[in-house]
């Protein structure tokens, strides 16, 4: 899987976080939306991840925070919270196929 996708994937995943409650309204309308099968697919990955990027992937996607934070959080710089990111769509591109 491309590096791109995977980012791309990751902005719908991101977005399905950010309006869970109202998403999983729709959906039982309007059935369930591709951007929760993404968030499925992504979760059930993450799971077999070092702790660094579980924790990283949480705090940026499902949580919605932004690198900022995360990184003050974390106490790292945003460069090195950056580096993390690269590492994890890498990890995704590997392991999601």
């Amino acid at each position: 899987m491309l590096s791109e996708q995977v980012k791309n994937e990751l902005r719908e995943v991101r977005y399905y976080f950010s309006r869970k409650a109202n998403m999983d309204a729709l959906s039982i309308n309007a059935g369930v939306s591709r951007a929760k099968a993404l968030a499925e697919k992504y979760v059930n990955a993450i799971r077999q991840a070092p702790a660094r990027l579980y924790d990283l992937f949480g705090c940026l996607y499902i949580q919605n925070k932004t690198q900022e934070t995360v990184a003050a959080e974390m106490c790292y710089s945003e460069e090195h919270i950056r580096r993390l990111i690269r590492e994890l769509i890498t990890y995704f591109a590997n392991k999601i196929i």
